[in-house]
């Protein structure tokens, strides 16, 4: 039998982030490097597994779940560096859905960078606006657009 390369070992974390993530399950943090360097639009950057855990009280603050689609995620490698494109879905604290009709697919783009099998970086690139409350910036870039109907 042979050794699975360190890539699909990567991507296997990355799994398994997302899946615990979906879950709020805090072992998810033993994935980390205790000195992680974190990005999140509006949050910004931060150090440390500490930063991790606020950035999830503040998800809760909005979220009550959501699901990461696997079988949807697509990733690049190169180096200690990999990249995925993904899809997500989930619902707001008060009850509302998301992605809704009118956006189509909540895409989302997040680059990790590992020390052997730890995330060292996570920089997560997404629209926080889950549920389109930001209607002025929807309305500008939705004009004379066709979004595609989400199938999943």
């Amino acid at each position: 039998m042979t050794e699975q390369p360190l890539k699909e070992k990567r991507i296997d974390v990355v799994k398994t982030f997302y899946a615990k993530l979906d879950q709020a399950d805090a072992s998810l943090l033993d994935l980390f490097t205790e000195d992680v360097e974190l990005f999140f639009p509006k949050f910004g950057t931060a150090q440390g597994k500490s930063s991790l855990g606020e950035l999830g009280k503040r998800f809760a603050l909005e979220i009550d779940k959501i699901q990461h689609i696997q079988d949807a995620f697509r990733f690049l490698c190169d180096g200690d560096t990999l990249v995925l494109e993904g899809q997500m879905r989930g619902v707001m604290q008060n009850g509302d859905r998301w992605p809704t009709s009118q956006a189509g697919r909540h895409h989302f783009c997040t680059v990790f960078e590992f020390d052997a099998l730890l995330i060292k970086r996570l920089s997560i690139y997404l629209d926080p606006d889950f549920n389109l409350e930001d209607k002025k910036r929807v309305n500008n870039y939705q004009q004379g657009v066709k979004i595609q109907e989400n199938k999943t």
